[in-house]
């Protein structure tokens, strides 16, 4: 029996860390058009943002359903929150 559990718990912590170095391989890979103007303080406050984003989304996500389940009506549209987004920061050219 403790072999089992400590078989689940395992597989739930990989789970969880091949989620999070999936979730940095997208934002990297969904920013490597400004890949050049993020510094890696930039890049951990997108993924930062992105994780807080995602989190209050799906509750957000689950209340609503949770609310029109028990309403007998049918679930709202819910936006995606918004809490911040990089600028690119413009680059200065060498004069030759």
């Amino acid at each position: 029996m403790l072999d089992g559990i400590v078989s689940l718990v395992s597989a739930v912590v990989e789970f969880i860390v091949s989620l999070v170095v999936g979730l940095i391989d997208f934002v990297a890979g969904f920013f490597v058009a400004a890949g050049e103007t993020l510094t890696a303080l930039d890049l951990f406050l997108v993924l930062f943002v992105v994780l807080a984003e995602l989190m209050i989304w799906s509750l957000l996500w689950i209340k609503e359903l949770s609310l029109s389940l028990f309403g007998w009506r049918k679930p709202r549209h819910i936006s995606k929150p918004t809490f911040w987004r990089p600028t690119p920061k413009i680059k200065k050219l060498k004069s030759q």
